[in-house]
C-alpha cells in the first residue's frame, strides 16, 4: 500500500510539470533545415556532423548550414548510419546504400541494393539501419540485409516479423513479433535469447543497456521490461506507469550514465543514472512537436530529438536550464527573487509563486510587476498599480502610488528605502519590530524615474523612461529635492539621452546609453561621462557579479571576469534587460516567455567539446577545390573566390573571425556567416587564419593566385622582345624615313638651286637684255643726236658763210649740247637701275649736297677717275680735283680717308 501511495504522488509530481526547468533547447524547424516534417532517425558521423533521415532525404547539418542530399527515386529515407570510415548508410522504399563524400566535400551516392538478389525487395522499405565494427544491417520488418563493408549484401531471413534490432552489451540483438528476442550468430543463424518469452506478446520499440548489465525492453504500450540474468519482468519503477500510456517508441543510453526516452504522446523523458527523472521534454516546455520519432546522443553529451515535426537539440551538458511558457500563461518575466524557499516571479500579468512544481499568481496582484526586492527579510514588489509587501501567497497592499519602478537602500540608512515611481519619489521607512510603510512622497520633483541610484558623493541619479537623465541633491532629512539638473543629449560628453539604465558594477556607477556603458565620473567639479567598453562594441552592463560582471550584446549574455568571458544563450526582454541574483552565485534572466537560471560557478566549470573550424572547400567561378591541399594554386581568372567553413557545435550557432595575409591583406571581426568570400584578389601567395569562438583549432588555408597571362614572366619575355622588335621596326622606319626626307629636301634643295640659278640666269639674261636694248636705244639715239647735231651744223656752216659772227653762233651751240640735260638724264635713270637707293640714303644721310655733287659722286659709285670724269663734266682734270675736295668736306670725311672708297662702301 505505501509502495502504491507513493507511486501515485510520484505520478502526480510527473504530470504537474508546468513549472520545470529544462536544459537549453535549440528548435530547428522544417523552414530552418530545408526539408520535410517527420524526421526517422539521427547518426553522427567520425566529422562530428549530424544527420537525419527525412522524407525528403538525408539531412546533413555541419553546425553552420543544412544540406539535404536526395536518393535517386526521391524517396523518403527511413533509416540513416554513419561508419567509421566516415561513409553515411542510408535506406528508403526498395533502395539502400550509401553515400561518399570526395575531397571537394561533394556527397555522391552508391546503391547496394540494386546487386541484392532477393524476392520482394523492390517492395520492402528499410527502417533501421545498425552499424558495427564487423558488419552493417539494413533491415526492414521482415528482412535483414548484412553488408561487411566489401561485398553485396547477404540476404537473412529472421524467425518471423522482426522490429529494431540493436547491439546491446557487444550481442545484436533481434525482436521477433510474437516470439521474444533473437541473437543474431556469426554464422547468420538466429539463437532465441532464454527469458524473453515476456515479450513475445508485445511490440518492442527499442533495445538499450540497463543499469547493472541489465537490458531494457522497451514496449508500444506496455512500458519497459527489464532483462536480468534470463528473466524478463516489467521494470518497477513507478514511471513505467505513465510510460504505458505514453506508446514508448525510442531510447538511448546517455554517456553520463542516465537514459534517454522517446514516446509518441509525452515527447521525452530524461533519467539520470540512478533512474530518477531529471527531466521531462514536452512541446510546452520547449519542444516543438511531442512525438518522438528518433534519438541521438552525440559526442558532446548532448540530445537530439528527431520528431513528427521538426529537430530538436537538447543541451543536456550545458549547466543553464530554462522554464518556458510556449502557451502564456505567466507571460514576460521582468523581475525575479528567491524568498523563504520559494522562486517568485514578476510578469507583465503579475506577481507569481512557485508551488508543489508549478506557479500560482499572488492574488491581488494582476497586472505589470516592475521589481521584486527582498529588504530586511522581507519581500517588496514593485507594481504598476502600487506596492506591495508579500506575504507567502498574499500580497498586502503597502502603497497606492503607482508605478513603483526601482526601490534602493539609503546609504548608511538600514531603515529607509527610497523609490523611485510615475509622478516622483516615496520614501519608506522600517521601525524597530515592525515593517516597512510609507514615510512620505519627497517634495519639490514629480517626474516619473524608472531606474535610480545613489553615487559616492550622496547625490541621486535617475534615468526617465523615455528621455533624460537626472541629478538630484536631497535634503538632510530626505524629504524634499533641494536642487536637480536634466542631462540631454552632448551635455558632459553624454551621447545619447533616449533609452537610458543605471547600474552599479562595483564602486562605480555606470549608466547604459543605447547599448554604450558610460562611467559618471567627476572630474574638478563637473559631471563627465567615459566610455567603458571598446568603440564599436555594443554593450549593456547588467549588474556586478563580485568577481567580474555581466552584460548583454543584444543577443546574448556574457559574464565578463578578469580571467576570461563565458557567453550565456539567452535573448533578454528588449529595452528591460535583467538579470536577478537569487542566490550567491547563481542568476536568473528575465525572458519574453519564461527564464533562464544559472550558476556561475558552474559555467565556469563546463568544458564544452572543442570543435575546430572545418575547412570544406573552396569554390571559384570555375570550380571547386579541396581546402587541405598543401597550397592551392589559382589562375587570375579565379581571384574571385569563396571558402567554406563548418564547425560541429550545437548549442549555438558558430562565429568565425578570419585574417588575410597577401597583396590583398582584409579581415573580419566575428560573424556566424560560414563562408569567406575574397573578390579580385592580386596576383601572388595569400595565408588565410580562421578562427572559431567554440573553443577548436583555427585553420590555415594556403594558396597562390597566378598573375593573368599577359603579366606572367613569359609574357614579359615576350613584351620585351616586342618592345626591342618594335624599336628595332621603328628604327628601320624612322632611318628610311630620315633617308627618304633627306633625299626628298635633297632634290628639294637641288631643285630650288636649279630654279634659282635658272631664275638668276633668266634675270640676267633679262638684265642684259634689257641693258642691251638700252644700249641700242641709247646708241640709236646718241646717233640720232649725233646726225641731228651734225645735220644742224651743217646748215649754220653754210648760212654763215658770209656771217662775220658765225663761228661763235657754232661755238654757243656746241657748248649748249654739251651742256645738255638729257644725256645726264639717260645715265641717271640707268645707274638707279643698278643702284636704286644710292641718291636716296645719300641725301638722307647729306641733305647739303647739290645736284653736282650727286653727279660727281655717282661717277665715284662707277669707280672713275679724275681724268675719266673730267670730260664728263664738261671741266679739266683740276676742276674735278676741286669737286672732289668740295665734296669731302661736305662729307665730313677726314684727310686721310679716301673719298672713292667711302663713295663705294656707302
Amino acid at each position: 500500500m505505501l509502495r502504491l501511495i507513493w507511486s501515485i504522488g510520484f505520478l502526480l509530481g510527473t504530470l504537474a510539470i508546468e513549472a520545470q526547468e529544462v536544459p537549453l533547447i535549440r528548435r530547428f524547424p522544417p523552414k530552418v533545415y530545408g526539408g520535410q516534417n517527420q524526421n526517422w532517425s539521427l547518426t553522427q558521423s567520425p566529422a562530428g556532423w549530424i544527420y537525419a533521415g527525412n522524407n525528403s532525404g538525408v539531412l546533413a547539418f555541419d553546425g553552420a548550414r543544412w544540406r539535404l542530399y536526395s536518393l535517386p527515386e526521391g524517396q523518403t529515407v527511413r533509416a540513416v548510419a554513419a561508419a567509421p570510415d566516415g561513409r553515411i548508410f542510408c535506406g528508403g522504399f526498395a533502395e539502400f546504400g550509401y553515400w561518399q563524400a570526395d575531397s571537394t566535400g561533394h556527397m555522391t551516392y552508391c546503391t547496394l541494393s540494386k546487386n541484392v538478389r532477393a524476392d520482394h525487395i523492390d517492395r520492402e522499405e528499410i527502417w533501421h539501419i545498425l552499424v558495427t565494427e564487423q558488419f552493417v544491417l539494413f533491415q526492414s520488418f521482415s528482412t535483414l540485409y548484412k553488408y561487411d563493408y566489401r561485398h553485396t549484401p547477404v540476404v537473412l531471413r529472421p524467425p518471423g516479423a522482426i522490429m529494431f534490432a540493436q547491439q546491446v552489451h557487444g550481442r545484436v540483438l533481434l525482436p521477433v513479433i510474437g516470439r521474444g528476442l533473437y541473437e543474431l550468430l556469426p554464422d547468420h543463424t538466429f539463437r532465441f535469447i532464454s527469458g524473453s518469452e515476456p515479450l513475445a506478446n508485445a511490440i518492442v520499440q527499442f533495445l538499450v543497456p540497463g543499469p547493472e548489465g541489465a537490458i531494457w525492453a522497451g514496449t508500444a504500450d506496455a512500458g519497459i521490461f527489464e532483462l536480468r540474468k534470463g528473466t524478463c519482468r516489467p521494470w518497477t519503477h513507478p514511471l513505467n506507469a505513465v510510460f504505458k500510456k505514453s506508446q514508448l517508441n525510442k531510447a538511448v543510453s546517455l554517456r553520463d550514465g542516465g537514459w534517454a526516452i522517446g514516446t509518441i504522446l509525452q515527447g521525452v523523458y530524461v533519467l539520470d543514472k540512478k533512474q530518477n527523472l531529471r527531466f521531462h521534454l514536452h512541446r510546452e516546455n520547449g519542444l516543438q512537436n511531442n512525438t518522438v520519432l528518433a534519438l541521438l546522443n552525440d559526442r558532446s553529451g548532448h540530445l537530439w530529438i528527431g520528431l513528427d515535426r521538426g529537430l530538436d537539440l537538447v543541451a543536456l551538458q550545458n549547466p543553464i536550464v530554462f522554464y518556458t511558457d510556449l502557451v502564456g500563461r505567466i507571460g514576460s518575466v521582468y523581475a525575479a527573487a528567491q524568498w523563504q524557499g520559494r522562486l517568485y516571479l514578476g510578469t507583465n500579468q503579475g506577481l507569481f509563486a512557485q508551488k508543489n512544481g508549478s506557479f500560482q499568481l499572488v492574488e491581488g496582484t494582476q497586472g505589470q510587476v516592475w521589481e521584486l526586492l527582498v529588504a530586511a527579510g522581507e519581500l517588496l514588489c514593485g507594481h504598476n498599480s502600487g506596492t506591495f509587501a508579500v506575504r507567502g501567497e498574499t500580497a498586502l497592499r503597502l502603497s497606492e502610488i503607482t508605478g513603483g519602478w526601482c526601490t534602493i537602500a539609503v546609504p548608511n540608512r538600514s531603515d529607509l528605502l527610497l523609490q523611485s515611481t510615475y509622478t516622483g519619489l516615496v520614501l519608506y521607512e522600517r521601525p524597530p519590530q515592525g515593517s516597512w510603510r510609507v514615510l512620505s512622497r519627497i517634495e519639490g520633483f514629480s517626474e516619473p524615474l524608472r531606474k535610480i541610484a545613489f553615487d559616492s558623493a550622496g547625490s541621486l541619479w535617475g534615468v526617465h523612461p523615455n528621455r533624460g537623465l537626472y541629478r538630484l541633491r536631497l535634503s538632510t532629512d530626505l524629504r524634499q529635492v533641494l536642487e536637480y539638473r536634466l542631462f540631454r543629449q552632448g551635455d558632459a560628453g553624454l551621447p545619447f539621452d533616449y533609452a537610458l539604465d543605471l547600474t552599479r558594477i562595483g564602486k562605480q556607477l555606470v549608466l547604459n546609453a543605447q547599448m554604450v556603458p558610460l562611467a559618471i565620473r567627476d572630474s574638478a567639479g563637473h559631471t563627465v561621462f567615459q566610455p567603458l567598453a571598446s568603440s564599436g562594441l555594443r554593450q549593456k552592463w547588467l549588474c556586478d557579479t563580485g568577481n567580474g560582471f555581466l552584460y548583454t550584446d543584444g543577443n546574448s549574455v556574457v559574464w565578463q571576469t578578469t580571467e576570461s568571458a563565458y557567453t550565456i544563450a539567452v535573448a533578454l526582454v528588449p529595452g528591460y534587460e535583467r538579470a536577478e541574483q537569487l542566490r550567491p552565485g547563481e542568476y536568473l534572466f528575465c525572458l519574453e516567455d519564461g527564464y533562464a537560471r544559472l550558476h556561475l560557478q558552474q559555467l565556469a566549470a563546463y568544458r564544452p567539446e572543442p570543435a575546430p573550424v572545418q575547412l570544406q572547400y573552396v569554390e571559384t567561378t570555375r570550380r571547386r577545390l579541396p581546402a587541405y591541399s598543401p597550397e592551392l594554386q589559382l589562375s587570375y581568372a579565379e581571384n574571385d573566390l569563396t571558402v567554406v567553413l563548418g564547425a560541429p557545435a550545437f548549442e549555438h550557432p558558430p562565429r568565425f573571425r578570419w585574417r588575410l595575409e597577401g597583396p590583398s591583406a582584409a579581415a573580419a571581426s566575428w560573424q556566424e556567416k560560414a563562408e569567406i568570400t575574397l573578390d579580385n584578389l592580386e596576383p601572388g601567395a595569400y595565408t588565410l587564419h580562421i578562427e572559431t569562438d567554440t573553443g577548436g583549432a583555427p585553420a590555415v588555408l594556403t594558396f597562390h593566385v597566378q598573375p593573368p597571362w599577359y603579366r606572367t614572366r613569359w609574357a614579359f619575355g615576350a613584351y620585351a622582345l616586342l618592345l626591342l622588335s618594335a624599336l628595332f621596326f621603328f628604327e628601320k622606319i624612322s632611318q628610311n624615313r630620315l633617308r627618304r626626307q633627306r633625299e626628298r629636301l635633297e632634290a628639294e634643295k637641288q631643285q630650288e638651286l636649279a630654279n634659282q640659278r635658272l631664275a638668276a640666269e633668266r634675270e640676267r639674261f633679262s638684265l642684259e637684255l634689257a641693258n642691251k636694248n638700252r644700249e641700242l636705244s641709247n646708241a640709236a639715239l646718241s646717233l640720232v643726236r649725233k646726225n641731228e647735231v651734225l645735220l644742224h651744223l651743217r646748215e649754220q656752216l653754210h648760212q654763215s658763210a658770209n656771217d662775220p659772227n658765225a663761228l661763235r653762233k657754232l661755238i654757243r651751240e656746241i657748248d649748249r649740247h654739251l651742256d645738255s640735260e638729257h644725256d645726264w638724264a639717260l645715265f641717271e635713270a640707268a645707274f638707279n637701275e643698278v643702284h636704286d637707293d644710292f641718291f636716296r640714303r645719300l641725301m638722307t644721310a647729306y641733305p647739303q649736297l647739290t645736284p653736282g655733287d650727286l653727279r660727281l659722286a655717282a661717277y665715284l659709285k662707277l669707280n672713275l677717275s679724275s681724268k675719266e670724269i673730267a670730260p664728263l663734266l664738261n671741266i679739266s682734270v683740276r676742276g674735278v680735283e676741286n669737286k672732289r675736295y668740295r665734296l669731302r668736306r661736305k662729307l665730313g670725311l677726314p684727310e686721310e680717308a679716301n673719298l672713292t672708297e667711302f663713295i663705294l662702301h656707302f
